[in-house]
């Protein structure tokens, strides 16, 4: 742009001084209106700019939801291949035919076989404590997981490494989570009936306890050991009702 485009004009307002050609200020007004216009420019092409990636990014958005949609309710979208530089292709939409999923050629008078349906045996026996933890009676912890409870009773004079202190922990605290059905298994079993069953540190962590609570039903216990000062120490029971 050259001094004179620069330059309004209309006559200058100001005093030139003497030898001066060129108004300094008429060229600074110039230069300032040329600024602002060139900014005004800027921040509409940078507004539509804006507008127009936000009007892109929601149409991309709503055609991804609009294929989800389809897909959820059983519909398929076929695009033909077109090459070179025709026009995107139209969607053509299929609904699904169940009855012809399985070939053109498949019989139409054979129904298909109900597959046969497996039945599942529910245990006689289930848990009186609810979901999560619970407080025993003496202050121990029971959690429950579905159908797998866990006992736990870590304090001092009630670990134990002795089989026949483990028996009347188990004697009092599994009426507590199984009810009556419980507590009538126990009683079937004499007293020291639990604690000969195995080695409680070596053999019962594996093997398990097991107390007949029903026909073809039983109560499997593992006990659960931590190591201690004199050697390891059993801290917790798992039980749960199983067939067998």
């Amino acid at each position: 742009m050259t001094h004179a485009m620069e330059l309004p004009t209309n006559a200058c307002p100001h005093e030139l001084r003497p030898g001066t050609t060129v108004c300094l200020h008429c060229r600074w007004e110039a230069k300032s209106a040329a600024r602002k216009r060139r900014r005004r420019l800027l921040m509409k092409g940078s507004s539509g700019i804006a507008l127009l990636t936000t009007l892109a990014v929601i149409g991309l958005v709503g055609r991804v939801t609009i294929l989800q949609h389809m897909s959820a309710a059983g519909i398929r979208v076929v695009t033909s291949d077109v090459g070179g530089d025709a026009a995107p292709p139209m969607p053509v939409i299929r609904h699904r035919d169940p009855a012809t999923q399985q070939g053109v050629n498949a019989p139409s008078t054979s129904a298909p076989t109900p597959a046969p349906v497996a039945t599942i045996a529910l245990s006689p026996v289930s848990p009186v404590v609810p979901q999560g933890q619970s407080t025993l009676p003496d202050s121990l912890m029971a959690t429950r997981a579905d159908s797998v409870i866990t006992v736990s009773f870590d304090r001092t004079m009630i670990r134990t490494r002795n089989p026949w202190k483990f028996e009347r922990l188990v004697r009092t605290t599994l009426p507590a989570l199984y009810g009556p059905a419980a507590d009538s298994a126990l009683s079937r079993i004499p007293e020291g009936g639990l604690a000969r069953q195995g080695d409680l540190i070596n053999e019962l962590p594996t093997r398990g306890m097991r107390i007949p609570v029903a026909p073809g039903w039983t109560f499997t216990l593992f006990p659960i050991t931590r190591p201690g000062h004199d050697g390891p120490l059993v801290t917790q029971y798992r039980v749960s009702v199983v067939r067998g």
